[in-house]
């Protein structure tokens, strides 16, 4: 193309078209012709003056590379970096492990060490949500693997490493495992609590031949004041840590709480009775009707035993101050529990009852008062039906026998007739219970309502009682009768003595209650060990995990659905405390307990969900339930119809399905294309994913390894 100066020094092209450098803004029209000003000729001149330029042009670019050379370097170093394949990787799957051929790992170990084992489980991302989500980090997936293979003595031993009285909680946990359970992204989460429950009645079954104490291997001696769930889980620790603990109990009867404010349609007594029998034939001693601070003096304790640890629990109801609220017919939760647990009879026959209060202890206390005889039950709190604070089985049990809920309604005075009695309730309307920052700050209306009634029970709340407990030591309690106790280590300001339970932290859940005293006994161990009680210590992981919203349950099969819990008929049960729940039969479960994904462990269990997750149908598994012989047969790849999007991978509960970096896909026949169950189980190292062709020592002849 013939290129041509212009007068500016610029360039134009032979025909004649000027530039437009000089117009502003985008041309009317795009050029049929742009002038170009690029110069692409390098040609040298002829004879021997052209061959001396070109040796010239040639020394000078040798003598810039050579200056360039000796001079300093211009680039920069930067540090080794060791190259590592995301784990978003696409190349061919594989499988870490499989069930029938890889044991699913256990979540065990011994006290002292428990939190770092559940703080590095959930640091490599191999912790289940229903381990990480319990306070006492309960092996549920253990349990569940155990019960399916039919070892159900084993899955109770292991869930009682950490919930001591894994029948009891069976019955009455409020299961935030169930909560976290993975299975309820895809469809209903695992019964795990009845599972607790079912481990126990099977495992009452051989306790005898299994049972035998904790050998004693230290010198040291241990009391616990009070035999609630806190303190027998605090002496079940410390007995299999070598030490000799006694159990102080003011009542007749061992289990706190569980024992009088738990009713028995909830928690048969025989039941709890038994599982704290077992802990006395492992070693652990029961002193009963013994009150400290009344038969027994505190100091006494303090001199007889190396550590003493507080976990009396919560003994007192509150009622709250307003008019009336000391006229006959008032009373508190926890002793009208106390009697009609006890004796079966709390005053109520023919009477209308109401029950102040929207939290599990209330709900509790209008189930009785039905039972013992209330003619209407009525129960009223300040929230609205969605911010009730029970849990919402437990209000749905209680209207379906018949008690009546008023919500968003507040106490504001209790009515009383001529004979100091009450008549009646005047309760006012609540608009809101929670201020902005979320504390609690009820705002209330102009509308008031008049309830008649001839018995108000308070459940708003309770309070320790340690006056007696400490009487005559040096340890001392707040104004508030409040007992001064470090919150993570559970020591208090007496050298020697340990508090744990719900006289720490309020009222709460007895499997938070069993947590902290675990906790407790740690210190406990540390402190006879001479050890600082803080020093290098995991304190106790909160994980935290996605929460799911509710699957919907169209089109899921019958297999994959939760086995209901059997219940009474709530017009039967209403009458009486025979149990509401019935429990599972062996076969439901079996089943149940194969619902269990066994998340985290890196072993397929066949659940099939990366097959029902692939858009190109390129996955078929198969398995066998049976128990004791729980197997996945079948899994086959196709990589003819892979799309390597990765979805099942990311579906997979287990992490067994993964991808590798065997991205060299070369065969030459479709069949060594399509990965059965041995292939899967290749080792992730290497390149190439080989199919049927790379022979292993271990595979059968004749196709899949089973």
């Amino acid at each position: 193309m013939a290129v041509k100066r212009n007068g500016n020094g610029g360039e134009a092209r032979a025909t004649g078209v000027e530039p437009r450098h000089h117009e502003v803004g985008a041309p009317e029209r795009t050029p049929h012709v742009v002038p170009i000003t690029i110069d692409v000729s390098n040609d040298f001149a002829g004879g021997v003056g052209g061959f001396f330029e070109r040796w010239r042009s040639l020394l000078t670019g040798l003598g810039i590379t050579g200056r360039r050379a000796l001079g300093p370097a211009t680039t920069v170093r930067y540090p080794r970096e060791k190259v590592t394949l995301s784990p978003r990787w696409r190349g061919a799957l594989r499988l870490r492990g499989v069930l029938g051929r890889d044991d699913i790992p256990i979540v065990s170990g011994p006290p002292t060490g428990y939190n770092a084992l559940i703080e590095g489980l959930y640091r490599d991302d191999r912790l289940p949500p229903c381990v990480g989500n319990c306070p006492a980090n309960v092996d549920a997936r253990g349990q569940g693997y155990f019960l399916g293979e039919g070892k159900a003595p084993e899955a109770y031993e292991l869930v009682r490493e950490r919930n001591i009285l894994p029948g009891v909680l069976g019955r009455i946990c409020h299961h935030p495992c169930e909560t976290a359970c993975r299975r309820n992204y895809y469809d209903e989460p695992v019964a795990i609590r009845p599972l607790h429950r079912y481990a126990y009645e099977e495992y009452a079954k051989v306790a005898k031949e299994r049972l035998a104490p904790f050998p004693v291997t230290r010198e040291e001696r241990i009391a616990v004041i009070g035999s609630g769930p806190s303190g027998l889980a605090a002496a079940f620790d410390l007995l299999q840590l070598g030490y000799r603990v006694s159990c102080y109990e003011k009542e007749t009867k061992p289990g706190g709480a569980l024992y009088s404010g738990v009713p028995s349609y909830r928690l048969p007594r025989e039941v709890l009775h038994d599982e704290i029998d077992n802990l006395v034939a492992l070693g652990l001693e029961l002193k009963l009707g013994v009150e400290v601070g009344t038969d027994v003096p505190i100091d006494y304790l303090l001199g007889e035993y190396d550590a003493v640890l507080i976990a009396v629990g919560l003994q007192e109801s509150r009622i709250l101050p307003v008019p009336g609220h000391d006229a006959e017919g008032v009373t508190g939760a926890l002793p009208f529990l106390r009697d009609a647990n006890w004796k079966g009879d709390a005053g109520v026959k023919g009477k209308r009852v109401l029950v102040i209060g929207g939290g599990n202890v209330a709900v509790d206390v209008a189930r009785c008062a039905l039972r013992t005889g209330a003619s209407e039950v009525r129960l009223a709190c300040l929230e609205g039906e969605e911010e009730m604070p029970c849990h919402p089985w437990e209000i749905e049990e209680a209207l379906d026998e018949g008690v009546i809920a008023m919500c968003s309604l507040g106490p504001e005075e209790v009515l009383v007739d001529e004979a100091g009695s009450v008549r009646g309730m005047r309760m006012r309307e609540c608009i809101s219970v929670f201020d902005e920052a979320g504390r609690f700050a009820p705002q209330f209306g102009e509308n008031y309502t008049e309830i008649d009634v001839d018995m108000v029970v308070f459940s708003v709340g309770q309070a320790p009682v340690l006056a007696d407990v400490v009487a005559g030591s040096d340890i001392s309690l707040t104004e508030r009768g409040l007992l001064p106790v470090d919150g993570t280590l559970f020591t208090t300001a007496q050298e020697g003595v340990f508090a744990s339970g719900e006289v720490v932290t309020g009222p709460g859940s007895a499997i938070a209650s069993i947590a902290t005293g675990h906790e407790a006994a740690i210190s406990i161990h540390r402190y006879l060990r001479g050890e600082d009680v803080a020093a290098d210590r995991v304190a106790r992981p909160v994980p935290v995990y996605a929460k799911y919203q509710p699957a919907t349950l169209e089109g899921v099969e019958d297999q994959r659905r939760r086995i209901g819990m059997p219940m009474a008929r709530p017009e039967d049960r209403a009458k009486d405390f025979r149990q509401v729940e019935l429990g599972y039969t062996h076969l439901e479960a079996l089943d149940e307990a194969a619902r269990c994904l066994r998340c985290q462990s890196e072993v397929c269990v066949g659940c099939t969900f990366c097959a029902r997750t692939c858009p190109d149908y390129a996955i078929e598994v198969e398995r066998i339930d049976d128990p004791g012989a729980r197997t996945v047969t079948h899994y086959e790849l196709d990589l003819t119809k892979c799309c390597f999007c990765g979805l099942c991978a990311e579906q997979c509960p287990t992490d067994a399905l993964c991808h590798t970096g065997q991205y060299e896909l070369s065969f030459f026949h479709r069949d060594l294309a399509i990965f059965d169950r041995h292939e899967m189980l290749r080792p992730a190292e290497g390149t190439r994913a080989t199919g049927r062709d790379a022979a292993h020592a271990d595979a059968p002849s004749g196709g899949e390894g089973r």
